[in-house]
């Protein structure tokens, strides 16, 4: 997943000036463009990435946009996770020192991992990043996509 979310930022930093000045005074415009074009980075690889902007929260520069708050879509219509247990998915976040794991309430199997600063939901459909994007959930993000997704870099684009 990293390969996808690199790919994200690489292209939003390359189309910044689509956004940029919309950003200041015609948000919901930016929102649109900077959607369309996670869209356009999201069909390279063949998910659904959508770029969230939570009511309530500070607004990122430009520069940070799609650092946060960003969702990754595999298969919409998946409910189960097909090769990995929970206990595995547990041992695979703990570099991210969660506060609490707990099973997703979503009508389907998943787990919410309350960070430090953020969370993840993780669905069999694809995850839900409401925390910055380090290299650690980078890394995490990489084993849950290739152990439960089965996708791999060379496996898509």
């Amino acid at each position: 997943m990293s390969w996808i979310v690199k790919d994200l930022w690489e292209t939003l930093d390359e189309r910044r000036g689509e956004y940029e000045t919309l950003w200041q005074d015609h948000t919901l415009r930016a929102f649109e463009t900077i959607n369309w074009i996670a869209s356009e980075v999201g069909d390279r690889w063949d998910v659904l990435i959508q770029i969230n902007f939570p009511p309530g929260q500070e607004r990122p520069d430009a520069a940070h946009i799609g650092h946060r708050d960003v969702s990754i879509l595999v298969d919409k219509n998946r409910k189960k996770f097909e090769q990995i247990a929970e206990d595995e998915v547990k041992r695979a976040i703990q570099p991210l020192n969660p506060l609490s794991f707990d099973v997703a309430r979503f009508g389907h199997e998943g787990f919410r991992a309350n960070l430090p600063a953020g969370r993840i939901d993780c669905l069999p459909s694809g995850v839900h990043l409401w925390c910055n994007i380090t290299t650690e959930v980078l890394e995490f993000l990489d084993w849950i996509f290739e152990n439960g997704y089965g996708l791999k870099p060379e496996s898509r684009a």
